[in-house]
């Protein structure tokens, strides 16, 4: 297809220096004798020599048939050759879209998952997945290498509570495949009972940045300390109970991982980092930049931050908290030498990030990996934080009654599509009848803004009001025309075939805006528009083709489909 229409149109529209002259934004629907609006960037433009100029360079170009102004609307029509042969390129699928170059040469890692090896993943955990392999997903179609990294929690209080949660359910003598039941299913729910029991915490539990670091930050003195505490010091028995335990969490999670069509390319355990745990500690303590608070002769940080005035990083019997395993690992973070790396979090973590930056610029021990953040404090080179899961505004975790399992959600939308109207002819006639449910769950969190929280309920996932992203492009994926017939003699001569060709064009502006923001939301609005325009009624056979390359294109990009 040659040079993508709207990036010709910016080298036409914008000067050397960077002043915007005209911008070119498609109609939201066909509209008859036009293809394009053109707004003027320059005000009263008709005055000014710069702007007519580029008026008359656009109207020049061979891909322009006409320019028109009627009042204060200017309006664009393509050259009916060039809709045909972008259309026929990708009607072909030979060469359309091809995106390559957008963030070729580039290498990034890209951290999400990051669940505690001590339960199952439930819909909190959901968001996290789809925004970070979207992310992943669109880096990797625009050409850049992208590695999914996951750091791992499976050391500290929670842990032990696990473990004894275990215990007491009998479990530590099971050998899994036992029955039906997920092993990280089975650990979740011991955890949850040992936690509530009143033997863990005194009471409910939960997944938040400072309730599960002021939950570990405390000696309990009962079997999960213990038990924890044994790990560190090497008992045989209590590492091979720590071992299972955290073996069938991650075997588990990773059979739902595999059902959403995520992966992973490099696991990091915060347990490979207790070394350096002592060493900061070690370091900060001889500097004076850590203290052990009087009473209980926990390492603190005081950080001078009203979000988080003290950083409790190890207690008196060194164990040490999510702040200094974090700490731990970023400050080494090995292999992020000249490779972009991005963390996905949710935003109860940002005074944590914050303070942890700071703290790895006191020590001095920040590595320089990352590529180089501009926020300080070491790698990753960007944080990306998304809103917390909610239902009836309350915020989800696993330790909390009504938390909604994410391998229980996929199966709900399966049963589910076979009960709403058209579900059945959907997966019918969709390519990857089996990559529905994961679609239509992972698909829902990407039209959200990723800063806000999320109210959900299950409900909303197959609902056709531009909330479901997955429902829209699996409709639109199983949709098909075959009946319609085009307007005129030849596809130009289409308002919906041209329509569909400068949609098409708009795709490389939407991917770029993934790649450069790390946020696919635009994408994804674009995609959810198109999709339900497409899905309005049959089209014919040509519009499909071109409908179909688009949006097989999207659903990769944005991870929804099989792209790696």
């Amino acid at each position: 297809m040659g040079e993508n229409l709207f990036d010709s149109f910016d080298g036409i529209a914008v000067r050397e220096d960077g002043e915007v002259h005209w911008a070119a934004r498609a109609p939201y629907r066909p509209e008859p004798g036009f293809d394009l609006m053109l707004v003027p960037r320059v005000p009263d433009w008709w005055d000014h020599e710069a702007p007519r100029q580029a008026l008359e360079r656009i109207e020049a170009e061979p891909w322009v048939d006409s320019v028109s102004q009627t009042g204060d609307a200017v309006r664009l029509r393509l050259d009916d050759d060039w809709v045909e042969a972008a259309g026929a390129a990708l009607e072909a699928g030979e060469g359309a879209l091809a995106n390559g170059d957008l963030a070729s040469g580039q290498s990034f890692a890209v951290y999400f998952w990051g669940a505690n090896t001590t339960k199952a993943l439930h819909i909190g955990h959901l968001r996290n997945l789809a925004v970070g392999n979207a992310i992943g997903a669109s880096l990797t179609q625009g050409g850049g290498r992208v590695e999914h990294r996951s750091l791992i929690c499976d050391i500290g209080r929670s842990m032990g509570e696990a473990m004894a949660g275990v215990v007491a359910k009998g479990g530590e003598e099971q050998v899994w495949p036992d029955g039906d039941e997920k092993s990280d299913h089975f650990v979740g729910y011991c955890y949850a009972d040992y936690v509530k029991s009143g033997r863990g915490n005194g009471g409910d539990g939960d997944d938040g940045a400072e309730d599960s670091v002021a939950r570990e930050s405390s000696i309990h003195n009962d079997r999960a300390d213990e038990l924890m505490m044994r790990v560190l010091d090497g008992d045989q028995k209590a590492i091979e109970l720590w071992s299972k335990t955290r073996a069938w969490v991650i075997s588990g999670q990773r059979k739902t991982l595999a059902r959403l069509g995520v992966s992973f390319d490099k696991v990091i355990f915060e347990s490979d980092f207790l070394p350096e745990v002592a060493e900061l500690t070690n370091l900060g303590l001889g500097e004076g930049t850590l203290t052990r608070r009087y009473g209980d002769d926990m390492v603190m940080y005081e950080t001078r931050r009203e979000e988080l005035e003290e950083m409790p990083l190890v207690r008196s019997d060194g164990l040490p908290t999510q702040h200094m395993r974090a700490l731990a690992y970023w400050s080494a973070a090995p292999e992020l030498d000249d490779c972009v790396s991005l963390q996905v979090c949710g935003n109860e973590w940002v005074s944590h990030v914050t303070c942890r930056r700071q703290l790895i610029d006191a020590l001095g021990v920040s590595n320089g990996n990352g590529n180089g953040s501009a926020k300080g404090g070491g790698p990753p080179t960007h944080d990306i934080f998304h809103g917390m899961v909610a239902r009836e505004n309350r915020s989800i975790s696993s330790s909390k009654e009504g938390a909604l399992l994410i391998d229980e959600l996929v199966a709900w939308v399966e049963q589910e599509i076979g009960r709403h109207p058209g579900g059945e002819e959907v997966r019918r006639n969709h390519p990857a009848p089996d990559r529905i449910p994961a679609q239509v769950a992972l698909g829902y969190f990407l039209l959200q803004p990723t800063t806000k929280q999320v109210d959900f309920t299950p409900e909303k996932l197959l609902r056709a009001n531009k909330e479901s992203l997955g429902w829209d492009l699996a409709r639109a994926q199983a949709h098909r025309g075959g009946a319609g017939q085009l307007a005129g003699d030849r596809p130009a001569a289409d308002p919906d075939y041209r329509f569909a060709v400068v949609q098409a064009e708009m795709y490389r502006r939407h991917l770029r805006s993934s790649i450069e923001n790390y946020d696919a939301i635009q994408l994804a609005r674009y995609l959810s528009h198109f999709a339900r325009w497409y899905c309005e009624e049959e089209r014919p056979p040509e519009v499909e083709r071109v409908v179909q390359t688009v949006i097989g294109h999207g659903v990769r990009g944005l991870g929804l489909g099989d792209n790696r």
